[in-house]
């Protein structure tokens, strides 16, 4: 099987692109379904975060889908143009496709150097794509063993010690903002993964109030239970309270899954006279975005995305070179124990395979050499046994002689005779003669051929 994978993340894309390439749960299941019907053959995860969205197939050698394939089908299922898609995406093969999972499950590949919420997004995308019948035995061993990777990694080398984190550095810019936080309000729209470590992060400021907007008020009263906040510093909203909360709030932290934005300028610009013009800090941690770029163009109005974190957290790299290197050598060494355990596997089938075929191929001819051979003596008798011998081996030559006399531009003879030699402990001296290369049988079994071979 080949290992093929075509994505985008925060390093290659940028954001107002990346947006588009953001799968819902809808849109996932609608995209896996696709794919399921047009490749059958072929095996399908699908991880999409905030900051990458990644589309991992296994197939076998030389069918679909191809790189260009899988491209179209992104390009159109996401509606952008694909040529601007071939130049901002990434593509790997076989090795070079395990060692980015690992790596992205080890969390070297994130904004934020180590960070622990991207092996769970990638074990949710795992069980996903099972949940949805889209893997096989291929990816199966992919990524669990990419599982296993990013805790091992974690566990051995420290990459999570001491991380600057999205939370922390949203703290990090409210100060520059804010010099004290005991009168403020902190308002929190939506209740996804990342904005409950922001919102746990700006507790510890103790903020006046912390109010939550979410479509479930389950969840959100359930998070505010976990942050232990009573009802005396903050409750839950309907989302028909947003204009107000925009008007009381000091510090917003936006991440839902909403298509299009929430917050506009339009939408904001009327109720900043309320505010009394009052610094708003603004922070946009969903993908696609909630707050309309615009907004940032307010006056008094500080506006910040999951790009414009991006350039504080990467100095973290930089100060924790060794642990990435001591992180990227156990990768090195797991990658290719996964794909040799991937190659192993998919020899064995292969073997399983031809031995099957073989043994159809010996039955069948035996079925029509066994009534022909009684009352037959001496040269007859052995005649018709050389003629069944010749009849098999023909058979079981058929299909690999008639490519090697294939005169296709693109086919691989050198590495096909190379197999050959190799498989079959061939020399030069020792090599198939050419007339045995021109004999090619035709596959099927005709009354011609078998009056032809009696």
């Amino acid at each position: 099987m080949r290992i093929t994978l075509l994505g985008a993340n925060h390093r290659t894309m940028p954001l107002q692109m990346r947006e588009k390439l953001a799968l819902s749960d809808k849109h996932l299941i609608a995209a896996s379904d696709q794919l399921r019907d047009q490749y059958p053959q072929a095996e399908f995860v699908f991880i999409s975060t905030c900051n990458r969205t990644e589309m991992y197939t296994a197939h076998p050698a030389n069918q679909p889908p191809n790189i260009d394939q899988m491209r179209s089908f992104l390009a159109a299922f996401c509606n952008v143009q694909i040529d601007g898609l071939t130049a901002a995406t990434i593509h790997r093969e076989n090795e070079q496709a395990i060692g980015h999972l690992f790596r992205v499950a080890s969390g070297l590949d994130s904004m934020i150097l180590g960070e622990p919420q991207i092996i769970g997004q990638v074990k949710r995308a795992y069980d996903t794509a099972c949940c949805l019948k889209t893997v096989g035995p291929s990816l199966h061993k992919l990524f669990q063993q990419a599982l296993t990777v990013g805790k091992q990694v974690r566990n051995q080398t420290g990459i999570d010690e001491g991380r600057t984190s999205v939370a922390s550095t949203a703290v990090d810019f409210a100060r520059q903002i804010f010099d004290r936080f005991s009168d403020k309000v902190v308002v929190g729209i939506g209740a996804g993964e990342m904005a409950k470590v922001t919102l746990r992060h700006l507790r510890d400021l103790n903020p006046a109030k912390i109010l939550l907007v979410n479509r479930s008020i389950e969840r959100a009263t359930a998070l505010l239970e976990q942050m232990e906040i009573g009802a005396d510093r903050g409750g839950v909203r309907q989302f028909e309270d947003l204009p107000q909360m925009l008007v009381d709030a000091d510090i917003v932290i936006s991440s839902t899954a909403a298509p299009h934005p929430i917050i506009t300028a339009n939408f904001l610009k009327p109720l900043l006279k309320q505010r009394r013009f009052r610094p708003l800090f603004l922070l946009d941690i969903a993908v696609p975005r909630d707050i309309e770029s615009e907004v940032g163009a307010l006056r008094n109005v500080y506006l910040y995305n999951v790009d414009d974190l991006q350039q504080v957290v990467e100095q973290t790299h930089h100060s924790r070179a060794e642990h990435v290197s001591q992180a990227e050598q156990m990768i090195a060494d797991k990658v290719r124990l996964c794909l040799s355990q991937i190659q192993h596997r998919d020899v064995g089938h292969l073997i399983k395979e031809l031995r099957n075929k073989l043994h159809d191929i010996g039955e069948q001819e035996m079925a029509r050499t066994s009534h022909k051979i009684h009352g037959l003596e001496g040269d007859e008798l052995e005649k018709m046994i050389e003629q069944h011998t010749q009849r098999v081996i023909n058979k079981i030559l058929y299909l690999p002689l008639s490519e090697l006399n294939e005169k296709r531009a693109d086919s691989p003879l050198g590495f096909y005779a190379a197999a050959l030699r190799r498989l079959f402990h061939l020399d030069q001296e020792g090599e198939l003669p050419t007339s045995l290369l021109s004999q090619t049988p035709p596959p099927k079994d005709s009354e011609n051929n078998e009056q032809a071979s009696s």
